[in-house]
């Protein structure tokens, strides 16, 4: 896989990760969850990532993907939920701890790896590494509002040419 492809399919599920994690405006999520079976939320969302993403989704709920990479190394094993499109995937965890706590444990975790850029915006810190060409983890880590715990967004990119 070249690089341009990988860019565009990391700038996708960036974007994906970004309306997810941020409330710059309501999740349909939300309401969807509230409101109806677990199963039926499920399959509008999906419905949405595939409209966003233009191809086919998969997305869990408190779970992570079957083919999620092992090397890859999650501050926490409370996921959130989880999204599969064939770029590759997006996971979010939450964790008690600290945005500056989690994003110390996030550049230990990734200590093997290469930092390709790293980015403090004071609310969110953001980096990606990268293994080899073949798996490369976009991490978002979100300052949590009073009372809620910290979101950590991964967005792995796999390939395997």
């Amino acid at each position: 896989m070249t690089r341009t492809p990988i860019r565009f399919a990391g700038g996708t599920l960036v974007v994906v990760v970004a309306v997810m994690l941020t409330g710059c405006f309501a999740n349909p999520l939300d309401t969807l969850v509230e409101k109806v079976t677990e199963q039926t939320a499920k399959d509008s969302a999906e419905g949405i990532v595939e409209a966003i993403t233009g191809g086919e989704a998969g997305i869990e709920f408190g779970g992570l993907p079957d083919d999620f990479p092992e090397e890859v190394p999650l501050v926490s094993e409370n996921v959130l939920q989880s999204v599969t499109v064939a770029e590759g995937m997006m996971v979010i965890v939450t964790d008690p701890r600290s945005m500056d706590e989690l994003a110390a444990q996030v550049q230990e975790d990734f200590a093997g790896w290469e930092e390709v850029v790293r980015s403090d915006m004071g609310d969110m810190v953001s980096a990606m590494y990268k293994k080899d060409e073949s798996l490369s983890v976009t991490v978002l880590v979100m300052k949590a509002s009073e009372g809620e715990e910290t979101t950590v967004g991964y967005t792995v990119i796999t390939s395997n040419e």
